[in-house]
């Protein structure tokens, strides 16, 4: 028996370059929770964007944020992974030095930015809807280091991807996360870490979860669950690690509440 849904969103939940979750989604969550299913989000997304994107059922999920570095369940923080300062400015550095990268820092409740192109900013807080907070030097930020991130408005090619690991020195790890988008983060910190924070916490095992995801930054996640999908147009390492491939996440949990009601 399944008590606990996970999925990814970019690429999953939102397809095709939506902005904005199927309505939909937010009845299949209700229904869910009538049978004693929970759902959480996980995510690369920070937490006030996630609660933007689920409003209408904000406060009745879970959520795995920040590709797990923060896990929050009814409003408290299970776990929450920091970056040495040191480390993370040195790799901050190297961001701002490498030309067309633009860099994005994360911190509890918003991210900061050093925009090299103004319209950065804009695309943070009015395309992917966060909290943006814009400074002179990223590397100052008094707030400790949640998650690094670097975003490539012509795309996260494998180059630059070995040049950010170069510059973690073997201490964090990059993972693609969508086309444009290359996460940072800590060798013991990922999605399937944070899930398995919240299975310990809700009292629920491997066997009852299921998941969802598309690209690498998911495959912790979908090794954590009894029950993994990979959307059909994901990436092919998830693709070739998932128990079964899906058009989308809505179909799939109709189904799996047709099985209940």
């Amino acid at each position: 028996m399944i008590h606990l849904i996970a999925s990814d969103i970019d690429g999953t939940l939102l397809q095709g370059g939506q902005t904005r979750l199927d309505p939909a989604l937010f009845d299949v969550i209700e229904r869910l929770e009538q049978h004693g299913i929970r759902f959480a989000a996980a995510s690369g997304r920070q937490y006030t964007n996630l609660r933007r994107l689920f409003a209408p059922v904000a406060d009745k999920i879970d959520y795995i944020c920040e590709n797990g570095s923060l896990v929050i369940s009814d409003g408290s923080v299970l776990y929450k992974q920091v970056i040495d300062r040191a480390l993370g400015t040195k790799i901050l550095r190297c961001m701002l030095e490498m030309e067309g990268c633009e860099p994005l820092l994360s911190g509890v409740m918003q991210c900061y930015v050093q925009p090299k192109d103004p319209a950065y900013a804009d695309h943070m807080r009015y395309f992917v809807g966060n909290d943006v907070a814009v400074v002179e030097d990223l590397t100052a930020v008094p707030e400790p280091f949640l998650k690094i991130a670097a975003y490539f408005p012509d795309g996260a090619t494998e180059e630059y991807r070995l040049r950010i690991a170069q510059a973690a020195g073997g201490a964090m790890r990059p993972v693609v996360s969508g086309m444009a988008w290359v996460d940072l983060l800590p060798q013991d910190c990922d999605k399937g870490t944070a899930l398995a924070v919240l299975q310990r916490h809700l009292h629920i095992n491997r066997e009852e979860t299921m998941a969802f995801g598309d690209n690498e930054n998911d495959v912790e996640l979908l090794r954590q669950a009894g029950l993994s999908y990979a959307m059909k147009t994901g990436n092919p390492c998830v693709l070739r690690l998932a128990d079964r491939a899906a058009d989308d996440v809505i179909s799939e949990l109709n189904m799996l509440l047709s099985e209940l009601e």
